[in-house]
């Protein structure tokens, strides 16, 4: 279980604790005066002023000339009985495997929930990848107490716990079928439809899918995806690869598809498989795109160094962040999703991966 250390100066400190003390009525109405609150919160007026500034351009307080600070009404909300100031975000890989736009998303998270007063924790428990979570989780719920719950790309069993318990989350990935939960995703069956439909275009007619066996329900609705697409034109085959992430397993995965009539165009699942799909199949003397193209479901900033440039989609990580931070703080200080489902449209990348059928 790990805390993503709060890197806040004395001024964003300031803001949170103002913040908290409003969200929890410890005001009536107005703010103190400047030298009441820099005696209280033991800071200089500098530093008090600069964290009025910020409030007041956030519409938390209303201020005129000569007058006390207003608090402004719409941000009186209290925290839910019982709940803490923490917000819980259970994941299934841990931190040192997640890529620079997840850590971009928790980043980005963890400081607009500190705006907010509110802390982020993060855990990445093996357990919730387990078919019954249950106990765990009910464990969770009763140590932590959390505002809010945000999840990243989890199994059916904990997304299906989530919704039969009613507690105040946000999926930020797929729904499994079934599951009904507030979500910021990417349209992945989208992405799979489009992405089949480029290697058709150029000739493919044998796909392959390189899956992680995780269990997410954004793998299955890329392959659903994929189907739909490939059904609109004959003679095209689609084999599904799933692999448990190891090097050794991905690697007989690989050679498992260059055996009986390979796939001509290969989609990837997951940035930090794709450098050893591309080692692998140089080793084995594959030339891409030649011999197969390749294309990579997901996109990170040093792809952009890759040589041959790799064909890929791509999700804005400030527009996925914007989303994902203010569903998420609204539920924390009480209120709802604004949107069951938000969709986000990966735009697709060409690279030098991708190429015509060579005959």
């Amino acid at each position: 279980m790990q805390s993503i250390p709060k890197r806040l100066t004395l001024v964003h400190q300031v803001e949170a604790l103002l913040r908290d003390g409003i969200r929890n009525r410890q005001w009536e109405h107005h703010l103190p005066g400047e030298l009441e609150l820099c005696q209280r919160l033991q800071v200089s007026r500098t530093t008090l002023r600069a964290a009025l500034r910020t409030l007041t351009r956030e519409r938390w307080l209303h201020s005129s000339q000569g007058q006390r600070r207003q608090i402004t009404q719409s941000q009186r909300t209290t925290r839910e009985p019982g709940k803490t100031g923490r917000v819980m975000l259970l994941a299934s890989v841990p931190l040192h495997l997640m890529g620079g736009t997840s850590l971009f998303l928790l980043d980005d998270l963890r400081q607009q929930l500190a705006k907010a007063g509110f802390e982020l924790e993060v855990d990445t428990s093996r357990a919730w990848l387990s078919q019954r979570p249950d106990a765990a989780l009910e464990r969770l719920a009763r140590v932590k107490r959390p505002a809010a719950w945000v999840l990243f790309s989890t199994t059916a069993a904990l997304q299906r716990w989530f919704m039969n318990k009613g507690h105040p989350c946000v999926l930020a990935g797929s729904c499994h079928p079934g599951i009904t939960l507030p979500t910021v995703e990417a349209d992945f069956h989208a992405l799979g439809q489009h992405a089949a439909r480029q290697f058709i275009s150029r000739g493919h007619r044998r796909i392959g899918l390189l899956l992680p066996a995780l269990g997410m329900a954004g793998e299955s609705r890329m392959v659903n995806g994929v189907l739909a697409a490939t059904r609109e034109v004959p003679e095209v085959d689609v084999r599904i690869v799933e692999h448990d992430g190891t090097p050794g397993t991905l690697t007989r995965r690989l050679e498992g598809l260059l055996h009986r009539a390979p796939p001509t165009g290969l989609l990837v699942a997951g940035a930090h498989y794709i450098v050893s799909v591309i080692t692998f199949l140089t080793r084995a003397g594959v030339r891409v795109p030649e011999n197969m193209s390749v294309i990579c479901r997901d996109d990170e900033p040093f792809f952009n160094y890759v040589v041959p440039s790799l064909a890929r989609y791509t999700v804005s990580p400030a527009r996925y962040a914007q989303r994902l931070s203010r569903t998420v703080v609204a539920l924390a200080q009480g209120g709802s999703a604004p949107v069951r489902n938000q969709l986000l449209l990966p735009r697709f990348v060409p690279g030098e991966t991708l190429g015509h059928l060579s005959r």
